[in-house]
């Protein structure tokens, strides 16, 4: 027995270093997979509209509008055609005679008014599907930027939720030395260890909602979920914005853009309507066709030219559903006309009411940032009060409190006037991060 082992234990501990050495591959494997990457908020719009499917199928649809609008003019290029033939009749005497044979070349040609309709059409359309991918590619990096200063907002949180422990925790110890010292009793201790408990539930909550966030946000940009990001922004520079008014802004709302590009696009169909129900057309056609007959040693030409022009009456019917067609086209066109004046008006209202929550969050920021600056005073002079023995430790907590609730009010409220910036920079169409700089 003791032999076997012998013979299978450099086997097994082969084995074993096999495995190991696997396994550790495996691990540096692991950790060369993820990565590490730093983000501006630009960087991160950047790369989200590069990564978005959505986009690129829009890109797609752009191209072919584009192409469309290109080859909008060949409904008026030339048919060509060329054949050749030859027959014989069934019932024959000779051989070398009763055949024939030809060679026929032809070109056709046809226009009518609609033309000019079929190809502002196609611009029409064209145009139209740029606006609709500008509003998609604006609407990607509305997200991007809501969720990249959100993040930076729920850091903040968490650092101050974790300075907060610290303090807290700092306070905890402090009691516990000074209760075996004896110049504090056990009551003051239990009250600090109790704060400090309860603080920590408050910090798990903050870093959950945080990688959950995180792994959204890496989802938009497209990068894979084990690459560690870090953020590189400030909540008070993008905050920073001078007074505003709507007489300093020029809108350029890609919603009114669609409208008017709307009502183009109707315009154009009632012109469409009216050509078809009354506009003439016109076909020239041309055939060349030499043929030879019976032997004969020279052809003739068979071949025509005829031009034809049609005129349609139906639309001079108003019971016709030319007629129809033409007075549906006027309805659509006054219905777009009041949906773009509608559409004008929400865009002011939208922007009024933006331009009043930047100014008053703007008020409020400044108003926290004092509060911060008092609150933290307070905390310092109280702490030095709790270390002389000249307060209790209620006071000393609700001091510490107080600075915590003023300066997750302030960072809050950075986070709202960012959102409300944002908001205003999308509904008037102006380029994101630009506003009031």
């Amino acid at each position: 027995m003791y032999k076997k082992l012998k013979f299978y234990l450099p086997t097994v501990v082969m084995l074993l270093f096999c495995i190991e050495n696997s396994f550790s591959e495996q691990q540096a494997d692991d950790v060369k997979s993820s990565t590490s990457q730093n983000f501006t908020v630009e960087q991160a719009v950047e790369l989200a509209i590069e990564n978005n499917i959505s986009l690129k199928q829009s890109r797609i649809s752009v191209t072919t509008v584009k192409r469309e609008k290109d080859h909008s003019w060949n409904s008026i290029s030339p048919s060509i055609s060329v054949s050749a033939g030859a027959s014989s009749p069934n019932d024959r005497t000779d051989y070398g005679s009763d055949y024939s044979s030809y060679v026929k070349a032809g070109v056709s040609f046809s226009f009518s008014p609609s033309l000019f309709t079929t190809m502002k059409s196609a611009t029409l359309d064209y145009e139209s599907g740029l606006i609709s991918y500008d509003a998609a590619a604006r609407s990607v990096e509305l997200s991007v930027r809501s969720s990249f200063y959100g993040l930076l907002y729920e850091k903040e949180n968490i650092v101050l939720q974790q300075r907060n422990l610290e303090t807290a925790k700092a306070q905890y110890e402090t009691n516990l030395s000074k209760y075996k010292q004896g110049s504090v009793s056990q009551l003051d201790v239990l009250s600090s260890q109790v704060s400090y408990e309860e603080l920590k539930p408050t910090l798990e909550s903050a870093e959950v909602t945080w990688q959950n966030d995180m792994a959204s946000f890496k989802q938009l940009l497209g990068i894979p979920q084990p690459d560690e990001i870090t953020l590189n922004g400030s909540l008070e520079k993008a905050a920073a914005i001078n007074q505003l008014s709507s007489d300093g802004i020029v809108s350029q709302s890609l919603s009114v853009k669609a409208a008017e590009k709307n009502l183009e696009i109707a315009k154009n169909d009632l012109a469409a309507s009216r050509m078809s129900a009354f506009g003439p057309s016109v076909s020239l056609a041309w055939t060349y066709e030499p043929t030879v007959t019976d032997g004969s040693s020279s052809s003739t030409d068979e071949g025509d030219l005829s031009v034809s022009v049609s005129i349609p009456l139906g639309g001079y019917l108003p019971w016709s559903s030319e007629s129809d067609t033409v007075a549906g086209s006027k309805d659509n066109v006054k219905s777009l006309e009041l949906e773009l004046e509608n559409e004008k008006t929400t865009v002011k209202i939208e922007t009024e009411s933006y331009l009043r929550q930047i100014n008053q969050a703007r008020s409020s920021v400044k108003s926290l940032q004092a509060n911060v600056e008092l609150a933290r005073k307070s905390y310092d002079m109280t702490e030095e009060a709790y270390n002389h023995g000249k307060t209790d430790l209620l006071s000393l907590q609700d001091a510490s409190d107080s600075l915590l609730s003023a300066q997750v009010s302030l960072q809050s409220e950075l986070y709202t006037l960012i959102t409300a910036i944002l908001d205003l920079e999308n509904v008037t169409g102006v380029p994101f991060g630009t506003l009031g700089k």
